[in-house]
């Protein structure tokens, strides 16, 4: 949805691939095991992991999908103070952000790692 995208603050990425076929493939087993075990170690984090407790709803898992947590912990905390589900508007379906609550659903229901994240 409009307005709502992590990538258009410049801060997530995707890697690889989009596609859940290449995280199951030997491959990209090694890589995603290597970035689960290390990126943190330079700020980065699995954006969408699986759902569960810590994350009930939202996106389903994204293995591609990494933000660089410092900076975009701060976007975050900007885009809660000044973004309400009633100023996204101006394009079709609009009107299902409020019904959503896509704010609470899917921008806030990322990694607990991406929200408590403290610069090093």
């Amino acid at each position: 949805m409009p307005g709502t995208s992590r990538h258009h603050w410049g801060t997530d990425i995707d890697l690889n691939s989009v596609e859940h076929a290449y995280f199951e493939s030997p491959k990209g087993r090694k890589v995603f095991a290597w970035l689960a075990a290390n990126a943190g170690d330079f700020g980065f984090y699995q954006t969408y992991p699986p759902k569960g407790n810590d994350r009930p709803q939202g996106h389903e898992e994204e293995p591609w999908h990494w933000s660089y947590c410092p900076l975009a912990k701060e976007y975050l905390k900007q885009y809660v103070q000044k973004v309400t589900c009633d100023r996204l508007r101006g394009f079709k379906g609009s009107e299902t952000a409020s019904q959503l609550d896509v704010i609470a659903n899917y921008v806030l229901m990322i990694s607990p790692d991406c929200l408590n994240h403290e610069e090093q």
